[in-house]
């Protein structure tokens, strides 16, 4: 059962700009699968990153935070200020089928949108790559997310310019 639709977005001129010539002249279809083109959009905060989800069912917030916060505890620690300030805003959230849930990291903040409303702004430069690393890195909870932001870049990133 599907609970929510996933967007992954990334500022393509910041991104060109970390990925530098690494790839170019690269065929496309190779340096999609290549780990080091999502490693240099996730690591660098120069990178503004973006996803948003979008519910197909009303669905508690703390489902949604703690299946997050299960990913970002063992690299923050347990008793990060920054993991506490990231849950804080889903306390007594209900989504509702259509809303929407969208966090975006841009210099090393991570600002939390619920239902288009910013709520809560992190300024912490690892709670970015961890809750990043959840659609970039190795085992995304949105492959298919991550696969098709991959194959994008890919086209740009080969591109001689």
């Amino acid at each position: 059962m599907k609970v929510y639709a996933c967007g992954l977005y990334v500022d393509v001129a910041s991104a060109l700009r970390a990925l530098g010539s690494a790839f170019s002249g690269r065929d496309p279809r190779d340096v999609a699968r290549d780990e080091a083109l999502y490693a240099a959009v996730l690591c660098d905060p120069g990178v503004e990153k973006t996803v948003r989800l979008a519910f197909a069912r009303d669905l508690d917030s703390s489902k949604i935070a703690d299946a997050l916060s299960e990913r970002l505890r063992p690299v923050l620690g347990a008793g990060s200020e920054s993991l506490r300030a990231f849950e804080a805003p889903f306390a007594g959230v209900t989504f509702r089928k259509g809303e929407t849930l969208t966090f975006s990291a841009v210099a090393g903040e991570l600002r939390t949108s619920i239902r288009g409303k910013e709520v809560g702004c992190v300024k912490d430069p690892e709670l970015c790559v961890a809750l990043f690393d959840a659609y970039l890195g190795k085992d995304p909870v949105v492959p298919g997310a991550k696969k098709s932001l991959g194959e994008k870049l890919a086209e740009l990133a080969t591109e001689t310019r």
